[in-house]
């Protein structure tokens, strides 16, 4: 596969794990409470002298605001070794035209495990592969049709872990253009979508997490057509 198909995959999934967090991913984390001023304040009266202290403390104290001592390096210290520059990357070329997203959510707090996603990839045609996520990659092609990633974090699967591998749910998304024509493309997506969901025990959501109707079946298969015809 391309290296810039490989890179604006990587950021498609960043994307997709993005707009589930609220969905599949863990709450935010409490911060934790911040020091009143009186603690600050009181920390702060510690660590300054006082007029009873003796010459001795005044010392510690300048030393250590002053660990070098004159400034003159110690036994053994060494110049730093200059860091190497860094090489620069190549260009992840053009960002696609568009991005489609389904999603598929376990049923009544049903976890899918690896053994049932292998499964289901299987079933569907799917391989595992660049990115540690499946694809759909046409005969004589290196692009993908369409892929799916985990709709967890960290969005990737484990090779050597299928059998403790457990999420919530999964994500597939097609970037457009790609080896094959946009309404061809979402025909496949959305077939291999319903069907991994009847395996999975899962449901159907559209792109914005909603429940995927007839009525934004057929918006998207315009969306598609109207696509190929201004690429015609």
């Amino acid at each position: 596969m391309e290296t810039s198909t490989l890179r604006w995959i990587l950021i498609i999934v960043g994307i997709v794990i993005v707009g589930s967090i609220f969905l599949f991913g863990n709450p935010d984390k409490k911060r934790k409470p911040k020091a009143s001023r009186k603690v600050k304040e009181d920390m702060l009266q510690r660590q300054e002298p006082t007029l009873d202290s003796t010459p001795g403390e005044t010392e510690e104290l300048d030393e250590a605001a002053d660990p070098a001592g004159q400034g003159e390096l110690a036994i053994g210290d060494t110049e730093p070794v200059p860091r190497p520059a860094p090489i620069p990357r190549k260009p992840a070329g053009p960002p696609p035209d568009k991005i489609t997203t389904l999603f598929l959510l376990a049923n009544d707090n049903h976890i899918i495990n690896g053994a049932e996603l292998l499964q289901a990839a299987v079933n569907t045609g799917m391989e595992f592969g660049d990115m540690n996520i499946f694809h759909r990659v046409p005969e004589g092609s290196e692009r993908p049709v369409f892929s799916l990633a985990n709709a967890a974090k960290p969005g990737h699967f484990e090779r050597d872990e299928w059998n403790t591998f457990e999420t919530t749910g999964v994500a597939l998304f097609m970037a457009l253009p790609g080896p094959v024509n946009a309404l061809d493309a979402w025909d496949s997506m959305l077939a291999t979508a319903r069907r991994m969901s009847e395996i999975l025990n899962a449901e159907l959501l559209d792109e914005e997490r909603g429940h995927f109707t007839r009525q934004r079946e057929a918006q998207v298969r315009e969306e598609m057509r109207e696509y190929d015809r201004r690429q015609s």
